[in-house]
C-alpha cells in the first residue's frame, strides 16, 4: 500500500474511532505508548554482558549442554520424577 493510500485509510479509520468514546480512549492509549520515551532497562548492563559471554561459550562448544531427554533421565534417576 502506498503512503498516500495508507494515509487516506488511516484518516478514515481515525474518523470512525473518534465517533466511539471507548475506541477513542484506546486510541489515546496507543498514542501515549508511542510517544513515551524509551525507559532505561531495570536489568543492569552487567547481566547482558554475562548472557553474551555465556552465549559465546555455548556457540564455541566450550560449555557442555544436554538435550531435554538427557536432563529428564537425570531427574528421574536422581528424584524419581
Amino acid at each position: 500500500m502506498e503512503t498516500k493510500e495508507l494515509r487516506r485509510k488511516l484518516i478514515n479509520d481515525f474518523g470512525k474511532f473518534i465517533e466511539d468514546d471507548s475506541k477513542l480512549e484506546i486510541l489515546e492509549s496507543v498514542f501515549d505508548a508511542i510517544n513515551l520515551e524509551e525507559k532505561k532497562s531495570i536489568v543492569p548492563d552487567s547481566h547482558y554482558d554475562i548472557v553474551a559471554e555465556e552465549r559465546e561459550k555455548y556457540i564455541s562448544g566450550e560449555n557442555k549442554t544436554s538435550s531435554w531427554e538427557e536432563v529428564e533421565e537425570r531427574l528421574i534417576a536422581k528424584y524419581g520424577l
